[in-house]
């Protein structure tokens, strides 16, 4: 297991979850059309996706924190319950990694407007996302990093812009520790949840990046959720209990 020190170095790129997202389908599954940023794999889910999970880590809700970049200059964070992480569940069955993010709000459909209240101004919360993300070679000098963060490998995101489909992907291989410069990149499967829900369950097939998720190793994470609004890149900030977990063979 990896040293406990090392775990919040290792939580995310501030620029990470707008604009570097998703798109085409990826080697391991079929575009349903159904979300356009994502891909629908052909094999079933599990029957009880519940007994799939080997982690599961509660969050408090309510503990934003402001964002080391981006963030509006007010006095305290904004709490914003649709990108409030409350609970973090994660579980491989077969060639799939399985990821189940909780949430304190529903996560909106459409915009969601925000009356100016204090130093708070008048705004619009355009979309939110969130990503976790891992330390797959236990040598926080190399992969990616930024303000401060070092050692990040591969990533698993969830990324929305309130109206569209939402984007579910990894990327990975960081060589020149910039997060936008990767190797590689594959899409995922919105398999619950979403716009409407306060969770959603995401997979991701293990094959396409499997040499960035080792099989029988124990792997530090962080990660972060975040929304933005047209005035504030991250007009809230939710950093994650960064842990550890391991990848069953």
């Amino acid at each position: 297991m990896h040293a406990a020190s090392k775990l919040p170095a290792i939580i995310l790129s501030t620029s990470l979850l707008f604009g570097c997202g998703g798109g085409g389908g990826s080697g391991g599954g079929t575009d349903s059309g159904s979300y356009l940023n994502s891909v629908v794999f052909s094999d079933p889910w599990p029957d009880d996706i519940n007994a799939v999970y080997s982690l599961t880590s509660v969050e408090s809700s309510g503990d934003s924190e402001i964002a080391p970049g981006g963030a509006p200059p007010y006095t305290d964070p904004i709490d914003y319950p649709p990108a409030d992480l409350v609970a973090l569940s994660m579980g491989i069955e077969g060639d799939y990694l399985y990821i189940r993010f909780d949430f304190a709000g529903t996560i909106p459909a459409s915009e969601n407007p925000v009356v100016a209240s204090g130093e708070v101004e008048a705004q619009t919360v355009t979309g939110q996302g969130i990503s976790i993300n891992f330390n797959s070679d236990n040598d926080l000098s190399t992969g990616a990093g930024g303000e401060g963060i070092d050692g990040i490998d591969i990533f698993f995101a969830f990324s929305l812009e309130y109206g569209i489909p939402p984007f579910v992907y990894t990327n990975y291989g960081f060589p020149d520790g910039d997060i936008h410069h990767h190797l590689g990149h594959a899409d995922g499967e919105l398999g619950e949840g979403g716009p409407g829900y306060d969770y959603v369950v995401l997979r991701f097939l293990i094959p396409e990046f499997a040499d960035y998720l080792p099989r029988g190793e124990t792997l530090d994470f962080g990660g972060w959720s975040e929304a933005e609004s047209d005035l504030y890149h991250h007009y809230a900030f939710d950093p994650m209990q960064a842990s550890s977990f391991f990848v069953q063979p």
